[in-house]
C-alpha cells in the first residue's frame, strides 16, 4: 500500500473532473426535458429515481465493508484474505441480488398501486423500472470484483472509464432526445446501456490489477460473511439515513404536494447530491491511505489529514454553494423560466447546509477506515428520522411543499453537524478544538466570506441578466 500526497491528489482530481462532465450532461438533460415534457411526466423520473434510491439498502450490509477490509488485508500483506473475503461475500452478494431483482419486478408489475403515476405515464414507468433493478442488480453482483482500483489506487484510470461511460451516454441520450422524441423513457435506456458497458469494462481491468480478487468455494468462511455483514449493518442503518435526507422528500411530496413541488424539490435536491457528491468522489480515493494510515497506528498523519479534509470540503462545496445560493434567483429564471420561481428559494436552503457539512467532510470515511462506523452511523440515523417527523409536519401540517423539506434538512443537519459531529471527529482524531477552529473553520470559511461580499455587491449593482453576465458575476467572485 502506497500513502502518497500526490497519488491521492491526482485521484481526487480525476475524481473532481468526472463529476463535472457528469452534472454538465445532467444540467443540459434536465433543462431539455423541462421545456419539452410536461411537469407529470418528469415527475414520474423523479420520483422513480427516489425509489431506487433505496436500493442501496437491500446490498450495503453485504458491501458495505468489502472495499474496507480488502484494502487492509493488503495494507498488512495479506494478500490470500482477499481471496477470502471474496468467496465468503459473493454468495451472500448473489441471493441479495436475486431477492431484489424479484422485488422490483413484482413492484413493476403492480406500480400504479403502489405509486401515484400520471395517467398514460403507467407502461412508460413500469418498463423504466424494471431497466433501473436489472441495472442495479447486476452492479452489485460485480462488486467484489471491482476492488482492486481500490486496492492499487488506480482511481484515475477507474475515473477515465466512467469519463467513456458519460459519452456514451450522452451520444446514446442526443440520438433518442433528438432522433425519436423527448421522453424520460430514453434517459434511463441511455443510463442503463452505458452503465453495463462501464461494469464489462471495470470488471475486466479490477481482475487484471488485483488476481487475487476470484471466488474459490473451498475459501468461503461463515466467520468473514459474519465480520462483512456486522460491520455492514452499521453502514446500512447510515445508508437508511441518507435515504432520508433527499430521497424520501420526494416521496413526501408526491403524497402530500404537488407535481410541481415534486419538480422543483427535485432540482433542489439534485444540485445538492451533486455537489456533495463531488466532494465525496474528490475525497474517496483517501480511503484506502486513511485505512492504511489507521491500520499503521500514524494517528499524527491522521489527525493532520482529516483537518485539512475539511478545509478543502469547504473549499470545494462552498466555491459552488455561495454563488448557487446569491444568485439562485437568476439562475433559475435562465434555466428554466419564471414558471419555476420557487425552485430558487429550495436551491438556497440546500446550499446553506454545506455550511455545516464542510468541516467534517472526512469523517465518515475516518470512520469507515477506523472501523468506528457505529459512532457515526447511529446518530446520523437519529438525526435524520429527526428530519423525517419534522419534514411531514412541515408539508403535511402546515402545506410548506418543497421549501419544508428543504428548511427541514437545514434545521437537523446544522443541530446534529454543531452537538455531535463535530466533537466527533476531534475525539476519533485526538485533534484540539482550537486545531479544528483556525485550520479548518476559520481558514476554510474566509475565501467563501470574502467572495461572497463581492458576489452581493455585484449581484446588487450589475444584476445578471444573460448566461454570460451571470458566468463573469460567478468569476469574478
Amino acid at each position: 500500500m502506497i500513502v502518497s500526497q500526490r497519488l491521492v491528489t491526482i485521484n481526487a482530481a480525476s475524481s473532481l473532473g468526472a463529476r463535472l462532465l457528469n452534472v454538465t450532461v445532467l444540467l443540459w438533460m434536465y433543462q431539455y426535458l423541462l421545456t419539452r415534457v410536461s411537469p407529470e411526466e418528469f415527475a414520474v423520473y423523479a420520483v422513480l429515481m427516489a425509489v431506487m434510491a433505496f436500493a442501496p439498502l437491500f446490498f450495503s450490509v453485504f458491501t458495505g465493508g468489502v472495499s474496507r477490509y480488502i484494502v487492509e488485508a493488503y495494507a498488512l500483506g495479506q494478500p490470500r484474505r482477499v481471496a477470502e473475503i471474496t468467496s465468503s461475500i459473493l454468495p451472500l452478494l448473489g441471493a441479495a441480488s436475486a431477492t431484489f431483482l424479484t422485488v422490483g419486478l413484482v413492484a413493476a408489475a403492480f406500480i400504479e398501486d403502489v405509486l401515484k403515476i400520471a395517467p398514460g405515464m403507467v407502461d412508460t414507468a413500469r418498463l423504466m423500472l424494471c431497466l433501473l433493478v436489472a441495472n442495479y442488480a447486476l452492479q452489485m453482483l460485480a462488486l467484489p470484483y471491482t476492488t482492486g482500483f481500490h486496492v492499487r489506487q488506480r482511481f484515475v484510470e477507474l475515473n477515465m472509464l466512467g469519463i467513456l461511460r458519460d459519452v456514451l451516454r450522452i451520444i446514446l441520450l442526443v440520438t433518442l432526445l433528438v432522433g425519436i422524441g423527448p421522453s424520460v423513457l430514453w434517459v434511463v435506456v441511455a443510463t442503463v446501456v452505458s452503465d453495463q458497458a462501464f461494469l464489462a469494462a471495470s470488471v475486466y481491468r479490477s481482475r487484471r490489477l488485483v488476481p487475487e480478487v476470484r471466488f474459490k468455494a473451498k475459501l468461503f468462511r461463515w466467520e468473514t460473511g459474519r465480520a462483512l455483514v456486522s460491520f455492514g449493518l452499521w453502514t446500512t442503518l447510515g445508508e437508511v439515513a441518507n435515504m432520508m435526507v433527499t430521497s424520501v422528500g420526494v416521496l413526501i411530496l408526491n403524497a402530500y404536494g404537488t407535481a410541481l413541488d415534486v419538480t422543483v424539490y427535485h432540482l433542489g435536491a439534485t444540485a445538492f447530491r451533486q455537489i456533495e457528491s463531488a466532494v465525496s468522489l474528490a475525497a474517496f480515493p483517501l480511503l484506502p491511505a486513511l485505512t492504511a494510515m489507521h491500520s499503521l497506528a500514524d494517528k499524527a498523519r491522521l489527525a493532520r489529514t482529516t483537518l485539512r479534509g475539511g478545509r478543502y470540503g469547504l473549499w470545494v462545496s462552498l466555491l459552488v454553494a455561495c454563488p448557487a445560493a446569491i444568485y439562485s434567483r437568476e439562475f433559475v429564471h435562465l434555466y428554466l423560466g419564471a414558471g419555476f420561481a420557487d425552485a430558487a428559494i429550495v436551491l438556497s436552503l440546500f446550499m446553506a447546509v454545506f455550511l455545516f457539512l464542510g468541516p467534517t467532510s472526512l469523517l465518515p470515511m475516518l470512520a469507515m477506515a477506523m472501523a468506528r462506523v457505529r459512532d457515526y452511523h447511529l446518530v446520523f440515523f437519529i438525526s435524520s428520522c429527526t428530519g423525517l417527523i419534522l419534514t411531514v409536519y412541515l408539508v403535511a401540517s402546515q402545506g410548506l411543499g418543497a421549501f419544508g423539506v428543504a428548511l427541514s434538512l437545514l434545521i437537523v443537519t446544522a443541530a446534529a453537524e454543531l452537538l455531535y459531529f463535530w466533537p466527533l471527529e476531534l475525539r476519533l482524531t485526538g485533534a484540539r478544538w482550537r486545531d479544528f477552529a483556525t485550520s479548518v473553520l476559520f481558514r476554510g470559511y474566509l475565501p467563501a466570506l470574502v467572495a461572497s461580499a463581492v458576489w452581493a455587491s455585484v449581484g446588487h449593482f450589475f444584476p445578471p441578466t444573460s448566461w454570460l453576465s451571470l458566468v463573469v458575476a460567478v468569476a469574478i467572485g
